[in-house]
């Protein structure tokens, strides 16, 4: 398991986004897909993800897309810094 974990739930429209690709692009990150993040008022309709328990949301699938990157830069910086 990484350092990073981006969750995603598999009804959410964030589940359409290739988030295994940060798997690939930042070494240390984790994505994890599941059936349910308790979060059902909001999944639906809002695409969202969580990013080491931090919830990011967007309209727009591409713009939390370069969200969900820009957290996971962030806190692998914040990891290297604290070694």
């Amino acid at each position: 398991m990484g350092i990073v974990i981006v969750e995603v739930c598999d009804v959410n429209p964030a589940s359409a986004l290739e988030l295994e690709l940060l798997e690939e692009d930042f070494p240390g990150t984790s994505v994890i897909r599941t059936s349910c993040l308790s979060n059902c008022t909001m999944c639906a309709t809002t695409p969202f993800a969580y990013v080491n328990g931090e919830l990011l949301v967007h309209e727009e699938r591409e713009t939390l897309w370069t969200l969900i990157k820009a957290q996971v830069e962030q806190e692998l910086q914040a990891w290297e810094t604290d070694i």
